[in-house]
């Protein structure tokens, strides 16, 4: 299953990536102060997203610091609290394989996650779950 979205553990180029924010867009220099702004309950969104996620698709844990990846049963061990994802390091963040989408999301810095995907409707499949978690996608 690696092989098939990750090479050397990096996700591969051939993926596109679809944005996921708390914004509708990128930040500009003189909206960077949003950043140090996020409560605990705009963090959570995105938990909240992963647990729609799961509730309708089998998803893979990745775990980039062990070079592991297993099938994410139990979604409240696995999830960071705030205070955990706030000390975590880019080795640490989540990273999940969606197979059914052939998709891979993964947290990234700046309270973003980047949806890997093939053009293949994820991305129309994600929108409806990404709204009702109040989030916004976009891509370059």
């Amino acid at each position: 299953m690696i092989s098939e979205y990750f090479e050397d553990w990096e996700v591969k180029e051939e993926f596109t990536q679809e944005f996921i924010s708390l914004w509708d867009g990128w930040l500009g220099r003189e909206e960077c102060y949003k950043l140090d702004e996020v409560t605990e309950s705009e963090w959570e969104r995105f938990n909240h997203l992963v647990r729609l996620l799961h509730s309708e698709y089998e998803m893979y844990a990745v775990n980039l610091e062990n070079e592991t990846i297993n099938k994410l049963e139990d979604l409240d061990n696995y999830l960071p609290t705030y205070e955990e994802d706030m000390e975590r390091g880019q080795m640490n963040f989540t990273t999940i394989i969606i197979p059914s989408l052939n998709a891979v999301l993964a947290e990234t810095w700046d309270y973003t996650y980047i949806l890997y995907h093939k053009n293949n409707g994820a991305v129309k499949r994600f929108k409806p779950l990404i709204k009702k978690s109040h989030l916004f996608s976009f891509s370059d």
